[in-house]
């Protein structure tokens, strides 16, 4: 270790560059000053630094360097930081509480979303859109206020208020909360372990036992086309698919929920598909989904029946500019696909005679799966759960497509069916229903 009784400018200026083999070189000063010094790169640069045991732990850091920073001026916050350093109070983290200080909760969501990984990768496109709506809208008068001052009290009172209108969607927007305020924590936290913003979460310190709030009841959703009102709302669906007789934004509403019936898809997964991922042609027509939309991430390709097949072509023939590599493209908005019909819910819930949404034609299609005798395995495939078992976890999770057609033409068929007992019905026809 190269000692110096004083650096000076010039001292600086004359010391010898090292070479490329060797890197860097150190020179510390004697004397009072000690643990003050210069680092010298092979390229030239050099920069004053002090080092010191930190808690029992050497530290050392870059002050500036030379000649931005003058000798005099880097000799006297060396002796600031060395006595610091002294006291067991760390730099880094004295910069880091002071950067955690102002960091506001729209930088720690983006921060969020472009580095926060799950055992699956990163954050699915849902799942980002989600949290910035959450912040941007939900936590708008917070968005821009730094994290650190987000306190229970306020938490609190949000949550009382957002749970008088919403109170599931509030539950949610809370959870997401909680996830961020965890990570502006764990992000800031201090090499000792301590946390200098947020020593405790406060969305957790509010929901902890006998804390000071509770979370909304949410009732388990178990909504689904009636089995004697599925040939009705498969008729209506027809009627309105008709791109000759409805408008696009209509037809193409009704396209989507027939797909939904007939697959069992989750909306996500369905709404956002694109061309490029459906193969209308060949002996085994079929459509992937990838494991980045998929909810699981589980990558999953499945058979086209006739049935579909047939609402696939008719969408194919209706594409247009705007949106055409969507099998289901918006008239408007940003993201180029239909998200959600929700006025076509409307029509196909008085039809019902309750309350329909997407993500009930999922259980309508396990429904229907269970009236003409699908397995349970085989049903699990076609709805894309992950098997628990080390079997299906290795060989029962990506089925060869053609395994899975005989099954979803039994479910099509059937659908299909009854939409025809329910046309007939309605054309005073006498009609025999099939047995499942």
């Amino acid at each position: 270790m190269a000692t110096i009784k004083k650096l000076t400018k010039l001292a600086v200026e004359n010391l010898p560059v090292p070479s490329a083999t060797k890197g860097q070189e150190f020179y510390w000063e004697e004397g009072a000053t000690k643990g003050f010094g210069v680092r010298v790169t092979s390229n030239g640069v050099r920069s004053y630094i002090v080092q010191r045991p930190v808690n029992g732990k050497t530290r050392r850091f870059t002050l500036g360097q030379h000649p931005m920073l003058s000798c005099d001026e880097a000799r006297k916050r060396a002796l600031k930081m060395l006595l610091d350093m002294g006291d067991g109070i760390n730099p880094q983290d004295e910069k880091r509480k002071k950067v955690a200080q102002t960091e506001t909760l729209r930088e720690v969501m983006e921060d969020y979303i472009e580095h926060k990984r799950t055992k699956h990768g990163p954050l699915r496109p849902t799942s980002k859109a989600d949290l910035r709506k959450c912040v941007v809208v939900t936590f708008a008068e917070w968005a821009d206020k730094p994290v650190a001052e987000i306190n229970r009290e306020a938490c609190i009172k949000r949550f009382r208020e957002l749970s008088k209108t919403a109170p599931v969607q509030t539950n949610q927007a809370f959870r997401n909360l909680r996830a961020l305020l965890n990570w502006a924590r764990e992000k800031n936290a201090t090499s000792d372990g301590t946390y200098p913003i947020l020593p405790v979460n406060p969305v957790s310190q509010m929901f902890k036992q006998g804390g000071m709030a509770k979370w909304n009841p949410e009732k388990a959703r178990d909504g689904r086309i009636p089995k004697d009102k599925l040939g009705e709302t498969w008729l209506l669906l027809q009627q309105y698919a008709d791109p000759e007789r409805n408008r696009r934004s209509t037809s193409v509403a009704a396209d989507l929920v027939m797909f939904l019936i007939l697959t069992g898809c989750r909306i996500g997964e369905a709404s956002s598909l694109t061309w490029d991922r459906v193969k209308l042609d060949g002996d085994l027509p079929t459509f992937h989904i990838p494991g980045d939309i998929a909810k699981n991430h589980n990558a999953m390709t499945f058979p086209i029946t006739k049935a579909l097949h047939q609402i696939l072509t008719r969408r194919y023939a209706e594409r247009t500019t705007k949106g055409k590599e969507y099998v289901f493209p918006a008239v408007r908005g940003d993201s180029g696909h239909m998200k959600d019909p929700r006025a076509m819910w409307e029509k196909v819930s008085e039809v019902a005679g309750l309350h329909l949404s997407n993500h009930d034609m999922r259980r309508t299609f396990e429904d229907v799966a269970k009236i003409v005798g699908i397995d349970g395995d085989t049903s699990r495939q076609l709805e894309n759960h992950k098997a628990s078992d080390v079997h299906g976890k290795h060989y029962a999770n990506n089925p060869d497509p053609a395994s899975l057609l005989p099954a979803l033409e039994a479910i099509s068929a059937w659908i299909v069916r009854q939409g025809e007992i329910a046309k007939a019905a309605a054309s005073g026809e006498n009609v025999i229903a099939l047995r499942a």
